[in-house]
């Protein structure tokens, strides 16, 4: 993974309040802390399965700019492309989103305060907004719905490839270790949603394989 901070820009043309209101709505709905390093301020959610995002942001006259990255204040890495850390990576950008989104829709004119300006700079996150997905309004509720929904998502993920990997198991297929780590992961994003059913039935299918995985190897052993 690269060492960094990933930077994203959003001209807007409403009150700065409102952005400001919006952010910490964002914050508020995925369970981010203030957090104080050396005097220096930042935003951190932390998960012992999900691990460190971390997040800052800084409000000018027409701007918005916003940095987000894995990893520790003193040693961040840049949300890439890159295969390394890509599920973590993959998952904060998708919770970033619906954020990035509606500060996208703040770059509308609006009474009172000119014209937009240029498109957000977002690298390497893709705006949605040219496909024409709604934007959500900046509050609380929504923010909070929409990463409920990426979690739930995740949850039916971590059930299918619970079930490949018990596939695996059967055959003694050792690199089925990382699917069961990708299980575990999604499997713990949705087991505080509605579809914690499949979240329960991964972490049971998951631990399942793990054992028969455990004892196929056992016995090759004592075959060799």
């Amino acid at each position: 993974m690269k060492k960094g901070k990933s930077t994203y820009q959003f001209p807007i043309n409403v009150d700065p309040n409102l952005a400001h209101q919006t952010i910490m709505n964002w914050l508020g709905a995925n369970s981010f802390e203030l957090k104080e390093k050396n005097g220096q301020y930042y935003y951190q959610y932390y998960d012992p399965i999900v691990g460190r995002r971390l997040f800052e942001f800084y409000i000018q006259p027409g701007m918005v700019t916003i940095n987000a990255y894995i990893g520790k204040f003193k040693k961040p890495y840049l949300l890439d492309d890159s295969f390394a850390g890509s599920v973590p990576k993959a998952a904060y950008k998708q919770t970033l989103e619906p954020l990035f989104l509606t500060l996208s829709s703040y770059n509308a004119p609006q009474p009172g305060y000119g014209t937009p300006g240029a498109p957000y700079n977002v690298q390497p996150h893709a705006s949605a907004i040219a496909d024409g997905t709604q934007a959500a309004s900046g509050n609380y509720e929504d923010f909070a719905k929409a990463t409920n929904r990426s979690y739930e998502r995740m949850a039916v993920i971590g059930f299918v490839l619970s079930i490949v990997g018990l596939l695996l198991s059967f055959i003694g297929y050792t690199y089925g270790v990382l699917l069961y780590a990708l299980e575990f992961y999604f499997a713990s994003c949705g087991i505080k949603t509605k579809k914690k059913g499949f979240a329960i039935a991964t972490f049971v299918l998951a631990g399942l394989s793990v054992l028969i995985l455990v004892g196929t190897l056992f016995l090759y052993a004592l075959m060799a």
